[in-house]
């Protein structure tokens, strides 16, 4: 018995000494502990780590199926719609959008330059007489006349066009010049053989 009053004494002693049974945290104690973890710098090292990893990104990346019903709904609604038709009428919100697409036009249409489909229904319309009647319009207009006038001139007045054209006269010159000094030499020669 003695043996049992001890080992209840001891065991009594153990419970005294223990700091009661504490209840889990609530969510709000929860939350602010990890919010106030996340905050700090190791929090933040250790979130950018975990971003980092490839195993971590495959979990955030949406499936397809989910994805394409979210932009239905969203983007393809009539809110979506109202939505794209007023952003569309902001002109720096399509200045910006034009410039984010310029590349990929531009790639587009290399392609289908090369594509002889393509061309070819390109040449069909272009060929139809109500298209070439337009066309020539066009070309023989005073705009467009005043257009190529002013890029001519332009040109003409730029100063990489203008070191060209100094080369072209200098080179012009210097031929001339040579061919004038064979073509007096042979005058001269003949002059002499007459007087003789």
């Amino acid at each position: 018995m003695k043996k049992f009053a001890v080992l209840f004494l001891f065991l009594l002693f153990l419970t005294g000494c223990s700091g009661g049974h504490q209840a889990a945290p609530s969510y709000d104690e929860m939350k602010k502990m990890m919010t106030d973890a996340i905050q700090t710098e190791d929090g933040k090292k250790a979130l950018r780590k975990l971003m980092t990893d490839p195993e971590f990104r495959e979990l955030l990346v949406l499936e397809q199926p989910e994805v394409k019903q979210s932009i239905e709904n969203v983007l393809l609604s009539k809110e979506g719609e109202r939505f794209w038709k007023t952003a569309f009428e902001d002109p720096k919100f399509t200045e910006s959008i034009a410039k984010s697409m310029k590349k990929q036009q531009a790639d587009i249409m290399k392609d289908l330059m090369g594509d002889a489909s393509f061309q070819k229904e390109m040449e069909k319309f272009f060929g139809q007489p109500d298209m070439m009647k337009q066309m020539e319009n066009i070309v023989n207009s005073a705009t467009l006349k005043k257009e190529m006038e002013k890029a001519i001139e332009d040109t003409m007045n730029s100063p990489l066009m203008q070191a060209k054209w100094q080369e072209l006269i200098m080179k012009a010159g210097k031929g001339t010049a040579e061919e004038s000094s064979k073509e007096g030499g042979g005058k001269e020669e003949k002059t002499d053989e007459e007087g003789k």
